[in-house]
């Protein structure tokens, strides 16, 4: 049987599990795809055809898998421009290394945090010590935080989980709860205090990077088709998107997250998304509440403030006030045949309280 700590050095399938699971998706630049959804979704900026996407994520797997390195990588990344036609911006070298080096240090994040999450290792390895790389011309931040040793489960790791930015080269190792006497520590580290003046972006993290690898692709958007992120502005960017007909049906985006009263009305786990399609944006074309600004703030401020309620048909609802006017929003819960529970908004308008009465059937 092997140990904990053996199951640390094994090679690392859960980063080749972790590459392969994602979707190939063609984008006009790097804001494309956000945070998170960088777990579910492999692109290249700029790279704009499901083919050139995918033969990229063919030559990154194969470095993951067999081992090749930038060079082979840069062979290829120059035969693939070549059949594709693809014109580029930014410097061949440039390009070359930040593809390549992005995609597999994400990878073997993704790979660990799914070694050191489980809970047998967390019971044997309870703390993560985060790690500089070295770099002779380091991030200050990353630096300052070498060595900083603080709880599996500290809500640091949800945002800054390495790597934290292009070209870096930081990493997380777990610790026992001896390792973490000999370090000369009495208990965890006090955690960093990452807020930024007039920035919603934690201190030391570049733009799209404020997420945890292993924990979205395992835990935030898994298992679903393709995911997009769920801020206000990545949701309005989503529906105006699905509006066009970039993203095909099946595409959603988690737009909130139920609360535990919420989930256990819906009997599901608590915790879980609730998602908006791109099929069900576009059915709602004919309706003047479908625009980018309304999908961007309504649906999360419903499950933050409204209340469940079941329609004449027996199915669940939310309603809620918003700037005056009553809302009520449907929604259906799909449940899988290996016992998933995925939770999706269905239908949105504004209502009163006699139209709300009708769907309610109360009337």
């Amino acid at each position: 049987m092997t140990s904990t700590a053996q199951a640390l050095d094994l090679p690392f399938n859960e980063a080749i599990a972790f590459l392969r699971q994602k979707t190939a998706i063609p984008t006009e630049g790097w804001r494309d795809v956000w945070n998170g959804a960088h777990s579910k979704m492999f692109m290249v900026a700029g790279a704009n055809s499901r083919a050139i996407v995918e033969d990229f994520l063919a030559s990154i797997a194969k470095a993951l898998e067999q081992g090749t390195t930038l060079a082979d990588f840069r062979q290829d990344f120059d035969a693939i421009v070549r059949r594709h036609g693809w014109s580029y911006n930014g410097e061949r070298g440039w390009r070359t290394q930040t593809i390549f080096e992005t995609n597999l240090r994400t990878a073997y994040a993704a790979g660990r945090y799914a070694q050191t999450s489980g809970p047998d290792t967390l019971a044997a390895f309870p703390y993560w010590q985060y790690n500089h790389s070295g770099a002779v011309h380091p991030r200050v931040d990353h630096l300052a935080w070498n060595g900083l040793c603080l709880a599996a489960d500290d809500p640091f790791w949800d945002t800054n989980y390495p790597p934290n930015g292009f070209r870096c080269g930081c990493f997380v190792t777990p610790v026992s709860r001896p390792a973490l006497r000999r370090l000369g520590k009495a208990g965890p580290d006090q955690s960093p205090d990452l807020d930024q003046l007039g920035t919603d972006q934690p201190r030391g993290v570049d733009p799209s990077f404020a997420y945890n690898p292993g924990k979205a692709w395992l835990e935030q958007t898994a298992p679903g088709p393709v995911a997009v992120s769920a801020d206000e502005a990545q949701v309005a960017a989503f529906v105006s998107s699905s509006l066009r007909g970039k993203w095909p049906d099946g595409t959603w985006t988690p737009v909130a997250i139920a609360s535990e009263e919420m989930s256990a009305s819906l009997a599901v786990k608590a915790g879980t998304e609730i998602r908006l399609s791109a099929d069900t944006i576009r059915s709602h074309l004919k309706h003047k509440v479908a625009t980018p600004a309304a999908y961007g703030v309504l649906p999360a401020h419903l499950v933050r403030t409204g209340r469940l309620v079941k329609n004449a048909e027996g199915k669940w609802g939310i309603t809620s006030d918003f700037e005056g006017a009553a809302w009520y929003a449907a929604l259906k819960i799909v449940r899988k045949l290996d016992g998933r529970q995925e939770v999706y908004l269905t239908s949105l308008r504004r209502t009163n309280p006699k139209q709300l009465a009708r769907i309610l059937g109360e009337e």
